[in-house]
């Protein structure tokens, strides 16, 4: 490849004493975005910062513009397109060749984004007191209380993403992230000299940053996230994300395998193939075909087609499932017998779902209401008191605890109530009543 940069007077920047952080923007046209962050990025104050461009291709001028506006920035250009990995590569790349003191670091940064003027020093000061890369606390530049993203872990086996969205009160610091995005980091260049660079041919745009952060972790360098200063980021110019529900087939296509697309199956194959562990490996692999499988036949004009199909080929599964679930709960109820006897009529809920509906019209006892227990001269709240009577998930809604009745002074009333709440036609239209009141919002 091809490359040609030109040089400023930010490369003289390690004589001010401090470690110089070489800040690498990659950028493809945006040419407003790009000045923009410059301007932040030298109202910093940490004022060791070298600020490079890498151009991945752009077609708006912003190669000569930047050159012309921006004398002290590094730009690199290169005789071909790249997308943001081989950009930061590029950029990663320089840096190395220049040497440098051994504690310089470098900030990844997108060009989309706001920084706070103490951004760059809070970073190097919580990397150096870490011994850590660090990224920072990213907000909604439309709404700066947004939290947009406070940490990111990856669940393998579930194989999902989760972003932390707040920040606890006192929290200035978080150490147990598992990965770091590429918007705002900031990484000793030493630890890139120890992982290697970011791999631009494995992965050319996204997953870029968070395979290079497994990558770093994997060689035991610590990640973490300050949250003293912030960046703000332009959420909405973010590329393909995942949507839900139905959609054309282009589209759907597009979000699986389109370069820029966060989604695009190959990529999250390639990063299984090399972070997932070995456990966990095979299992993701099947998840993201599953997922093709499923987001072109089920969300497309094709899923009138293949819905029956699916609901056929799954029915042997879900009947053993079925089985295995019964199964399951007769275990449970022969041990709720063992230990209650008579009184698991009481519960329901527990009954094995083949057998619960006639067990429950023939034998249990169901919901009652206060007016049902005053009906024969209890009170519920001594009841409840005894232990006679639980909530049913209502303060409305009660149920007896027990059928066995024996010497106590108001048995009588009580064989009464067991029977009022045994009828089983009453039975059926209170306990209608009961699952109506649940799905009604309860005000307080």
């Amino acid at each position: 490849m091809n490359t040609e940069a030109e040089f400023g007077a930010a490369t003289g920047v390690a004589d001010s004493g401090l470690p110089t952080v070489h800040v690498i923007i990659p950028v493809f046209n945006r040419l407003h975005f790009t000045r923009a962050c410059i301007a932040y990025l030298r109202a910093q104050t940490w004022r060791a910062v070298n600020i490079i461009v890498s151009d991945g291709g752009s077609t708006d001028g912003s190669v000569a513009a930047i050159r012309a506006e921006f004398p002290d920035v590094t730009v690199l250009t290169t005789d071909k397109e790249l997308w943001w990995s081989g950009s930061m590569a590029l950029g990663i790349d320089h840096v190395l060749s220049l040497g440098g003191r051994p504690d310089d670091l470098v900030l990844m940064m997108n060009n989309d984004t706001i920084l706070d003027s103490d951004y760059v020093e809070t970073l190097v000061k919580a990397a150096l007191q870490h011994d850590a890369a660090v990224g920072g606390l990213i907000v909604d530049s439309r709404d700066h209380d947004q939290v947009l993203d406070a940490g990111e872990y990856i669940d393998w086996e579930g194989y999902t993403f989760s972003v932390r969205q707040h920040v606890d009160s006192g929290e200035i610091y978080r150490d147990d992230v598992d990965v770091l995005p590429g918007r705002g980091s900031i990484i000793p260049l030493r630890m890139i000299r120890a992982a290697g660079n970011v791999d631009a041919e494995m992965l050319p745009h996204y997953l870029a940053d968070y395979e290079f952060f497994c990558r770093l972790k994997s060689h035991g360098f610590k990640l973490g996230v300050t949250y003293e200063s912030r960046i703000m980021a332009h959420i909405e110019e973010t590329g393909i994300v995942p949507t839900q529900g139905r959609s054309t087939v282009r589209s759907i296509w597009n979000e699986l395998f389109s370069r820029r697309s966060m989604s695009n199956v190959r990529d999250h194959w390639r990063f299984i193939g090399r972070h997932a562990p070995a456990v966990y490996r095979n299992r993701n692999r099947m998840r993201l075909i599953k997922r093709v499988v499923i987001d072109l036949t089920l969300r497309t004009a094709l899923r009138p087609l293949f819905l029956p199909i699916y609901w056929l080929a799954s029915l042997p599964g879900r009947i053993i499932s079925y089985i295995h679930n019964q199964r399951r709960m007769f275990r449970e109820f022969r041990k709720a017998i063992a230990t209650d006897g008579a009184d698991v009529l009481c519960r329901p809920e527990i009954f094995p779902g083949v057998i619960r509906l006639p067990l429950f019209l023939v034998a249990a006892t169901g919901p009652v209401q206060e007016a049902d227990v005053q009906s024969v001269g209890l009170d519920v709240a001594t009841l409840r008191q005894r232990g006679l009577l639980r909530t049913l998930q209502s303060e409305r809604w009660f149920g007896l605890t027990t059928l066995d009745f024996s010497n106590l002074p108001d048995r009588p009333q009580l064989e009464r109530l067991r029977r009022l709440a045994w009828n089983p036609i009453p039975k059926i239209g209170r306990k209608w009543a009961w699952r109506r009141s649940m799905r009604e919002p309860h005000t307080s």
